[in-house]
Order: structure tokens, then C-alpha cells, then sequence
């Protein structure tokens, strides 16, 4: 049975640091049948940069990582975004409209120069 987790069971996997919560859930990860959305990912990626500090880069390969082990809905979007937000100053949500911009064709309306920088033209 597959199992809808949070950002909490993915930040406490991540960073271990609660010795009971990091064990359930790698108990339910392990299974292969945990699952989550991409907002998740977003709510992963601003805990990770503004509460706990962590570097952009490593977040990003921690989140491309994660999704080895983490059934994600639009796996190759997420991928994508989280490569994106590893490597520059762009959102996690603006990652995840560029990624649906090139893989997807989805075209963006926006006012945010970066955004737009980082979009194919349609």
C-alpha cells in the first residue's frame, strides 16, 4: 500500500536528527512505497535553505537523491527543478516552472526577469 508522506518524515530522514521519527521513516521509505508531490520537494528545499542552513548545492543533489528512494508525482520535472535549484538563485516553485517549461512545453507568464531568463521562448 503505497503511503503519502509530508516534508517532516523527509526532513527527518534527511537530517537525522530525531532517532525515532529518522527510524519510521526510513521504515516507510524503505518499502519503495512511499510517495509524495512536488510541493513537498518546495517545502523540503526552504526548510533545508532557510531553517537549517544547508548549502543550495547540497540540496539540490539531496533532493535528486531522495527521489531513488521516494515515489515522487512528475519525477522528471522534480528532477529537473532540483538540479535547477542546486545551481542557481531561482526558487524551488520558479525551479519547478522552468523544469515543466523545458520538458513540458508549458508556457510561462511572468514578471520575474530570472524566471523568464531561465524559459524557452514560446
Amino acid at each position: 500500500m503505497q503511503r503519502l508522506i509530508d516534508e517532516t518524515v523527509i526532513l527527518r530522514y534527511v537530517l537525522e536528527d530525531d532517532k525515532r521519527y529518522f527510524k519510521e521513516a526510513c521504515t516507510v521509505i524503505s518499502t519503495g512505497e512511499a510517495y509524495t508531490y512536488p510541493e513537498i520537494f518546495a517545502r523540503v528545499a526552504v526548510s533545508l535553505r532557510d531553517v537549517y542552513r544547508v548549502p543550495r548545492t547540497q540540496i539540490g543533489y539531496t533532493l535528486d537523491e531522495l527521489l531513488n528512494d521516494i515515489n515522487v508525482v512528475d519525477e522528471d520535472v522534480v528532477r529537473y527543478a532540483s538540479r535547477l535549484f542546486g545551481s542557481s538563485m531561482l526558487d524551488y516553485v520558479d525551479c519547478l516552472m522552468v523544469a515543466r517549461n523545458a520538458l513540458r512545453g508549458e508556457q510561462i507568464l511572468s514578471f520575474d526577469k530570472p524566471l523568464m531568463k531561465r524559459t524557452l521562448i514560446m
